[in-house]
């Protein structure tokens, strides 16, 4: 029995061994996002994969249970039940998430000429970064104090802003600086550039967002107007056709 229990030991020691990297702070990298076509993309703000999946799963167990009579053709179909219902939830987003990422989108480019401005009176990108997201307020000192975290417990530029990578509002941003901050190249007219973008970007979807709106005003429209058309246009048709049968 002891001995048993020393080997299991000793495999244990050795998978974790082999398992964690020889530096500890690789472990608080993201994990590689799986590339996924883009009609299986969820939206930026939607909930986790892993959540929708097991939504998926209990929708399909529930389909399964009350169709039971029929359960041959519903068993064959419960994975495409679940893809269905875990595809129709990426598709979903709370308005939340879209006034923060609107606010974000508002409110970087100038969070992005401060760090500028930092730089070029000489201070390094990091110590730039951690006076101005000390200086700004929600949502854009949220979405940046990984950043700062990660370079407080040792990581090197590259890989603090690898941490925003993924990001949809800033990730293009992070990985240039990323990248950057790996050659030793000047990041002043990058950042300058890339505030130029999100204000250009920004502006782009302000224009966007006031264009639909009177797209989203047929429908209510076209609602009230309805009752109407059905009385003074369908109506009296019904009502000819009536009297000329009778």
């Amino acid at each position: 029995m002891t001995a048993v229990v020393l080997v299991a030991a000793v495999c244990a020691g050795l998978s974790l061994w082999w398992g964690l990297p020889d530096d500890v702070v690789v472990r608080l990298r993201p994990r590689a996002k799986l590339r996924l076509p883009a009609w299986l993309e969820p939206a930026p703000g939607a909930m986790a994969s892993r959540q929708r999946w097991w939504i998926a799963l209990g929708v399909t167990v529930i389909v399964v249970a009350v169709g039971w009579d029929g359960a041959g053709w519903i068993i064959a179909a419960a994975p495409l039940i679940a893809t269905a219902v875990w595809v129709g939830l990426g598709r979903l987003e709370s308005s939340g998430q879209r006034q923060r990422r609107q606010a974000i989108l508002v409110e970087i480019p100038g969070v992005l000429d401060l760090i500028q401005s930092c730089v070029r009176a000489g201070q390094p990108l990091r110590n730039a970064t951690q006076v101005v997201v000390q200086t700004v307020g929600s949502p854009v000192g949220d979405l940046l104090s990984p950043v700062i975290r990660a370079i407080d417990v040792g990581m090197t530029d590259e890989q603090a802003w690898g941490l925003l990578v993924q990001d949809p509002v800033v990730g293009f941003c992070a990985r240039d600086l990323a990248r950057s901050s790996a050659w030793g190249t000047s990041t002043s007219d990058l950042l300058a550039g890339h505030a130029a973008t999100l204000r250009r970007a920004g502006r782009s979807a302000r224009l966007t967002a006031a264009k639909s709106v009177g797209v989203k005003a047929v429908i209510p429209l076209g609602l009230c107007y309805l009752p109407a058309f059905m009385l003074l246009g369908v109506a009296p048709i019904i009502a000819a056709g009536v009297g000329f049968l009778f």
